[in-house]
């Protein structure tokens, strides 16, 4: 959105939006070819490459808090009095249902903007018989109940938020004394844009790899060979990574931080859904590229050459 003016929950471009989104998700679990994966595990199938680097960054959220994030999660939710969780943009709930089959005394209730995958998770909840309650509802101009909460959980959520001033103040709101928002997202910039510096090293990368592992499989009707890694500004077409630079200082200047773990700097890149099904990882070549981003990554994070793309943060009132 940068350089242009900001929408509002009022404009006709925002309700297209929205109704974009709620398109493509229901079309994931619904009618893509992963849908049965998707139905099963109630999460978006990710690629092994992806399963492979969220571990290592999982490793680094627990090296440096002592839990990873569902550690975190279910520490809260297991303690001695019954604890209420709201999980804001939880989609169908594949995280949630797990945390409330590990954490049977706790009461969870779950909002998303997306009817298909409230349903989904309802239906699973109610079999299963666990303690988890899905609700229809848009972050941008929910009302949130005061003081009612001890625990708020936003997975991968606040990059399609577009009022994140008024949905943390909301979050606050809603926390009890001695409540926490426990969040990871992702924290590119607006539009999921490359900053200057990534996107010279990014493309540099790109151009080394051999033609197998530049087969763009999202972005076209069918997959292709990308000679240029592909990059758009997914906020003129959808409510994806809308505001995603600005969820970090929102958070700081709305809550008192406990725990900031920034990771990604250039993982999402190469192996996400996009290009990680390129990586066959019983491969030689295949696990050493792997591994070569992934200490990239690390050096140019850690030397603060780059930006964090995700990162996972524990907040308070």
């Amino acid at each position: 959105m940068d350089g242009r003016e900001r929408l509002t929950p009022n404009d006709p471009a925002y309700s297209r939006l929205v109704q974009q989104e709620v398109q493509h998700y229901s079309e994931i679990f619904l009618e893509g070819a992963d849908r049965q994966s998707a139905q099963e595990i109630l999460m978006q199938p990710v690629p092994p490459s992806w399963v492979e680097v969220e571990k290592r960054a999982a490793d680094l959220v627990r090296n440096a808090t002592g839990f990873d994030l569902n550690g975190h999660v279910l520490d809260r939710l297991r303690s001695d009095r019954r604890v209420r969780m709201l999980s804001l943009g939880s989609g169908p709930g594949g995280l949630e249902l797990a945390f409330a089959r590990e954490a049977s005394g706790a009461e969870i209730t779950c909002i998303d903007l997306n009817a298909d995958l409230i349903r989904l998770g309802q239906i699973r909840a109610e079999a299963e018989h666990l303690n988890v309650r899905f609700e229809v509802g848009d972050l941008n101009v929910i009302d949130l109940l005061t003081n009612e909460y001890d625990l708020v959980f936003c997975h991968a959520s606040l990059h399609h938020v577009l009022e994140l001033e008024r949905l943390s103040q909301q979050i606050k709101n809603s926390l009890r004394d001695g409540g926490n928002l426990i969040t990871v997202d992702v924290c590119t910039r607006n539009g999921y844009l490359m900053w200057p510096e990534t996107r010279e090293i990014v493309r540099s990368l790109f151009r080394t790899l051999p033609a197998r592992f530049r087969m763009n499989h999202t972005a076209y009707g069918s997959a292709r060979v990308d000679e240029e890694i592909w990059e758009i500004d997914t906020s003129v077409v959808s409510m994806e990574c809308i505001r995603a630079q600005d969820i970090i200082p929102t958070l700081s200047e709305t809550f008192v931080v406990h725990a900031f773990v920034p990771y990604f700097s250039l993982c999402r890149r190469f192996l996400d859904t996009m290009y990680g099904p390129n990586y066959d990882l019983t491969q030689s070549l295949d696990t050493a590229i792997v591994n070569w981003i992934w200490e990239l990554d690390r050096y140019y994070l850690d030397s603060n050459r780059l930006k964090p793309e995700t990162f996972f943060g524990i907040y308070s009132k």
